[in-house]
């Protein structure tokens, strides 16, 4: 079946097949449009199959986003404030990398030439810090961008992803060899990293106090998505998901607070989600799903 305009996704989106009603949402999230807000509202509210309701969700979440572009100053509603400041994610990066990113560089040469013993001083660990900053500042830009989507084996792309950690021999991949899935491979790998990173973390962290198991990343597909997961037997989560996410907020010391709203941006970008979860006392899942 192929959806060729608005007239046949609102049609569709009344069968009475998941299937096709997932194509209808799938045509919306892709050809926003404010002028059918409502159709789509009163679909939602009725559809009771999860995977159609999250890409209403996003077609909804992509009007909101067309319409705050149209009119900024006029968007007074909390949906909306939280879209702009999204939005104005890459261009204010994008304004400070170019601006001070240089600035940078020009500074840290100064300060060797003015300070005496600059490799072991305070202020070469805070211009670490400032680098550490401005790499986070440019993988946060890089999220909000789609540059392509391709189709690769899945297992090969994790184990090449893996291959320079330092604690490899601790992760287990467990999936099926042969799926091909298709994404955006950068989007996808800022925010694989960035689970990966914090479950090593937190293992070996967990790992001084008592005996803790391996790494697992899985992956498989439904039939309509796919999805990447990685449980560890860490230290937990210890704090709400909803701060997690938000710009600033971590649970480790020295850390800047970026990375899941890096991987949680990232996501968006590729019409996914970041599922992050502890069902037990120890331990979390960090779930990354999108559309195939």
């Amino acid at each position: 079946m192929k959806v060729e305009n608005f007239d046949d996704a609102l049609r569709i989106s009344k069968s009475d097949n998941s299937h096709s009603r997932l194509l209808a949402a799938r045509y919306f999230m892709v050809n926003p449009d404010s002028e059918h807000e409502v159709e789509l509202r009163l679909w939602l509210a009725r559809e009771t199959v999860g995977w159609v309701r999250n890409a209403i969700e996003i077609a909804l979440k992509k009007n909101t986003q067309q319409q705050a572009l149209l009119e900024p100053s006029d968007s007074t509603e909390s949906e909306n404030q939280t879209v702009t400041y999204t939005l104005a994610l890459r261009e204010v990066a994008s304004i400070m990398l170019h601006e001070l990113e240089p600035r940078i560089g020009v500074l840290s040469v100064k300060l060797k030439d003015d300070i005496p013993d600059y490799e072991n001083s305070a202020s070469r660990i805070q211009m670490d810090h400032l680098r550490e900053f401005f790499q986070a500042l440019s993988f946060l830009r890089l999220a909000t961008e789609v540059t392509g989507s391709d189709s690769f084996t899945c297992s090969e792309w994790i184990s090449r992803l893996i291959d320079g950690c330092t604690d490899q021999k601790n992760i287990r991949l467990i999936g099926p060899q042969s799926l091909i899935v298709k994404a955006d491979q950068g989007l996808l790998k800022l925010a694989l990293s960035n689970g990966i990173k914090n479950a090593i973390e937190s293992t070996a962290t967990a790992a001084l106090t008592r005996s803790a198991e391996d790494i697992v990343i899985n992956w498989g597909e439904t039939n309509v998505d796919y999805w990447i997961a990685v449980i560890d037997d860490g230290l937990g989560l210890g704090t709400p998901i909803e701060k997690l996410i938000k710009i600033g907020t971590t649970t480790k010391t020295g850390h800047l607070g970026m990375g899941l709203t890096i991987a949680q941006q990232a996501m968006q970008s590729l019409n996914g989600h970041l599922n992050l979860s502890s069902p037990n006392p120890v331990g979390a899942v960090f779930e990354l799903r999108w559309y195939k």
